[in-house]
């Protein structure tokens, strides 16, 4: 499945990234624990939390990094900073929805960080788009974000709007 063709042929571009995105952003710092970033998760029920140092974003963290680092934990003390994803995406507060999505396959990540000049105001998710539309060609167009090649298999990731 092409995600441009879907793109370019079922979504509207006029849906603004400021429109949908969630303006509150839940955040972690650098020095607080495994622990501490899985209750912020736990009690907000979300799935990612950027990180910042003195007052700047340095990355993120997902619930999927932590499941992955289970093996490599001394503690659940341990410290975020060395289980943080740098690789942050972010997207202008002007974009439009094909550009986000367009990132957001280039990157195969579920959200960004939506940026205002040099301000990180908010956050964009698969769900956002998906919550926002009742239509199923940019549904399906979330799918092919994920979609996955394993050798002989080929599968769509499950896209579930809880999850996202």
């Amino acid at each position: 499945m092409n995600i441009n063709y879907i793109l370019i042929n079922n979504i509207n571009g006029d849906i603004m990234i400021k429109d949908i995105m969630s303006k509150k952003i839940i955040f972690s710092n650098i020095n607080d624990s495994i622990k501490d970033v899985s209750e912020i998760m736990k009690k907000n029920n979300i799935g990612f939390v950027p990180i910042k140092d003195n007052g700047k974003y340095i990355g993120v963290i997902t619930d999927r990094d932590i499941c992955l680092s289970i093996p490599n934990l001394n503690s659940i003390n341990d410290s975020v900073k060395s289980y943080i994803n740098n690789n942050t995406i972010y997207i202008d507060i002007n974009a439009n929805i094909e550009e986000a999505l367009n990132l957001m396959s280039k990157y195969k990540v579920k959200r960004l960080l939506v940026k205002e000049k040099d301000n990180t105001i908010g956050v964009l998710s698969l769900s956002d788009i998906i919550n926002y539309s009742d239509n199923t060609n940019i549904i399906t167009a979330c799918k092919s974000i994920f979609y996955i090649h394993d050798n002989n298999k080929s599968t769509y990731a499950e896209i579930d709007s809880f999850y996202l």
